[in-house]
């Protein structure tokens, strides 16, 4: 089957690790992760990244790694050769371990699918059986920093649906094509996720449209990097994993609380909830509801 979903982040540039700091992103603090990180930091909750694998031996993700497969037949297996899955797994759950960077919820567990090849492209079967194998770990939340401009065959839904059912939360990128939202953000069961600039815009390059529900900073994020490395990518991909660390959190939150776990529809207007209103008042095509924002979503 031809290759259909890809990403399009864009590498701005690489670094390697300071020995000795941490770096909090720009875009963590837009959203006040540290703010909240003294109720929870993501303990308990199991989060399946689709992409281009991951460098499970990376420093700052290792610890969080609890299992990684690879769907693309690559010689490499798992193991991330294009930086974009290593990059989407820490912006989520990079460790706070004094080096290199923190992600939102430093704390969650990685399950991490290479559905995604090393040229960047993935199959339908590649990200169905992702999908399946993350519904088969028992996964909270799918992240798929991914996507394709027309619509998938039904089959893909049928997938989207089953780990809908399951209770699971997914959360995809709108795109990075100044247009229409992609799928499978489009899908009403995925949270659509778009992109956020320094100065509180939409960035230019972040898809618009209805279905566009919630925004993250996007631009210039600074994550984990293959080999040890480190660098700022910008795009949508980058927004999509903060939203899902967010969601790491928040459930993280209501785990610890002992609280009934809550039903997807009850997480989706949860964030609706939990927004800093960008644009015309509501909701609206350009930034959907609003910016995330960690306090309103957890509390002080």
């Amino acid at each position: 089957m031809n290759q259909v979903f890809t990403y399009d982040a864009e590498v701005v540039k690489v670094l390697p690790a300071s020995a000795g700091t941490e770096i909090i992103d720009w875009g963590l603090s837009a959203i006040m992760a540290p703010r909240v990180w003294h109720k929870t930091k993501g303990e308990g909750i199991k989060v399946a990244v689709l992409d281009t694998g991951i460098d499970h031996n990376h420093p700052d993700l290792k610890d969080n790694v609890k299992a990684y497969i690879d769907f693309t037949k690559s010689p490499y297996g798992a193991m991330d050769r294009k930086g974009h899955g290593t990059h989407v797994a820490g912006i989520i759950a990079g460790v706070d371990n004094g080096i290199g960077m923190i992600g939102v919820a430093p704390k969650a567990e990685l399950y991490a699918a290479k559905v995604l090849g090393d040229n960047g492209g993935g199959t339908y079967d590649a990200i169905i059986r992702g999908i399946e194998w993350a519904i088969a770990q028992d996964v909270d939340i799918i992240n798929m920093s991914l996507g394709v401009s027309t619509e998938p065959p039904k089959k893909v839904h049928e997938a989207i649906k089953h780990a809908h059912d399951a209770g699971i939360i997914l959360i995809a990128a709108t795109g990075n094509g100044n247009r229409e939202v992609c799928w499978p953000a489009m899908y009403d069961e995925v949270i659509a996720v778009s992109a956020m600039d320094m100065t509180y815009e939409r960035a230019s390059f972040s898809n618009y449209g209805i279905k566009n529900e919630i925004m993250a900073p996007g631009v210039d994020i600074y994550s984990t990097y293959p080999n040890g490395k480190y660098a700022e990518l910008s795009g949508t991909s980058m927004a999509t994993p903060v939203i899902t660390g967010c969601v790491a959190l928040y459930l993280s939150l209501l785990k610890k609380q002992g609280a009934a776990r809550p039903t997807v529809q009850q997480v989706h207007e949860a964030l609706r909830n939990a927004v800093v209103d960008l644009g015309a008042a509501g909701k609206d095509e350009m930034f959907g509801y609003g910016l995330i924002n960690l306090v309103k979503l957890l509390g002080k």
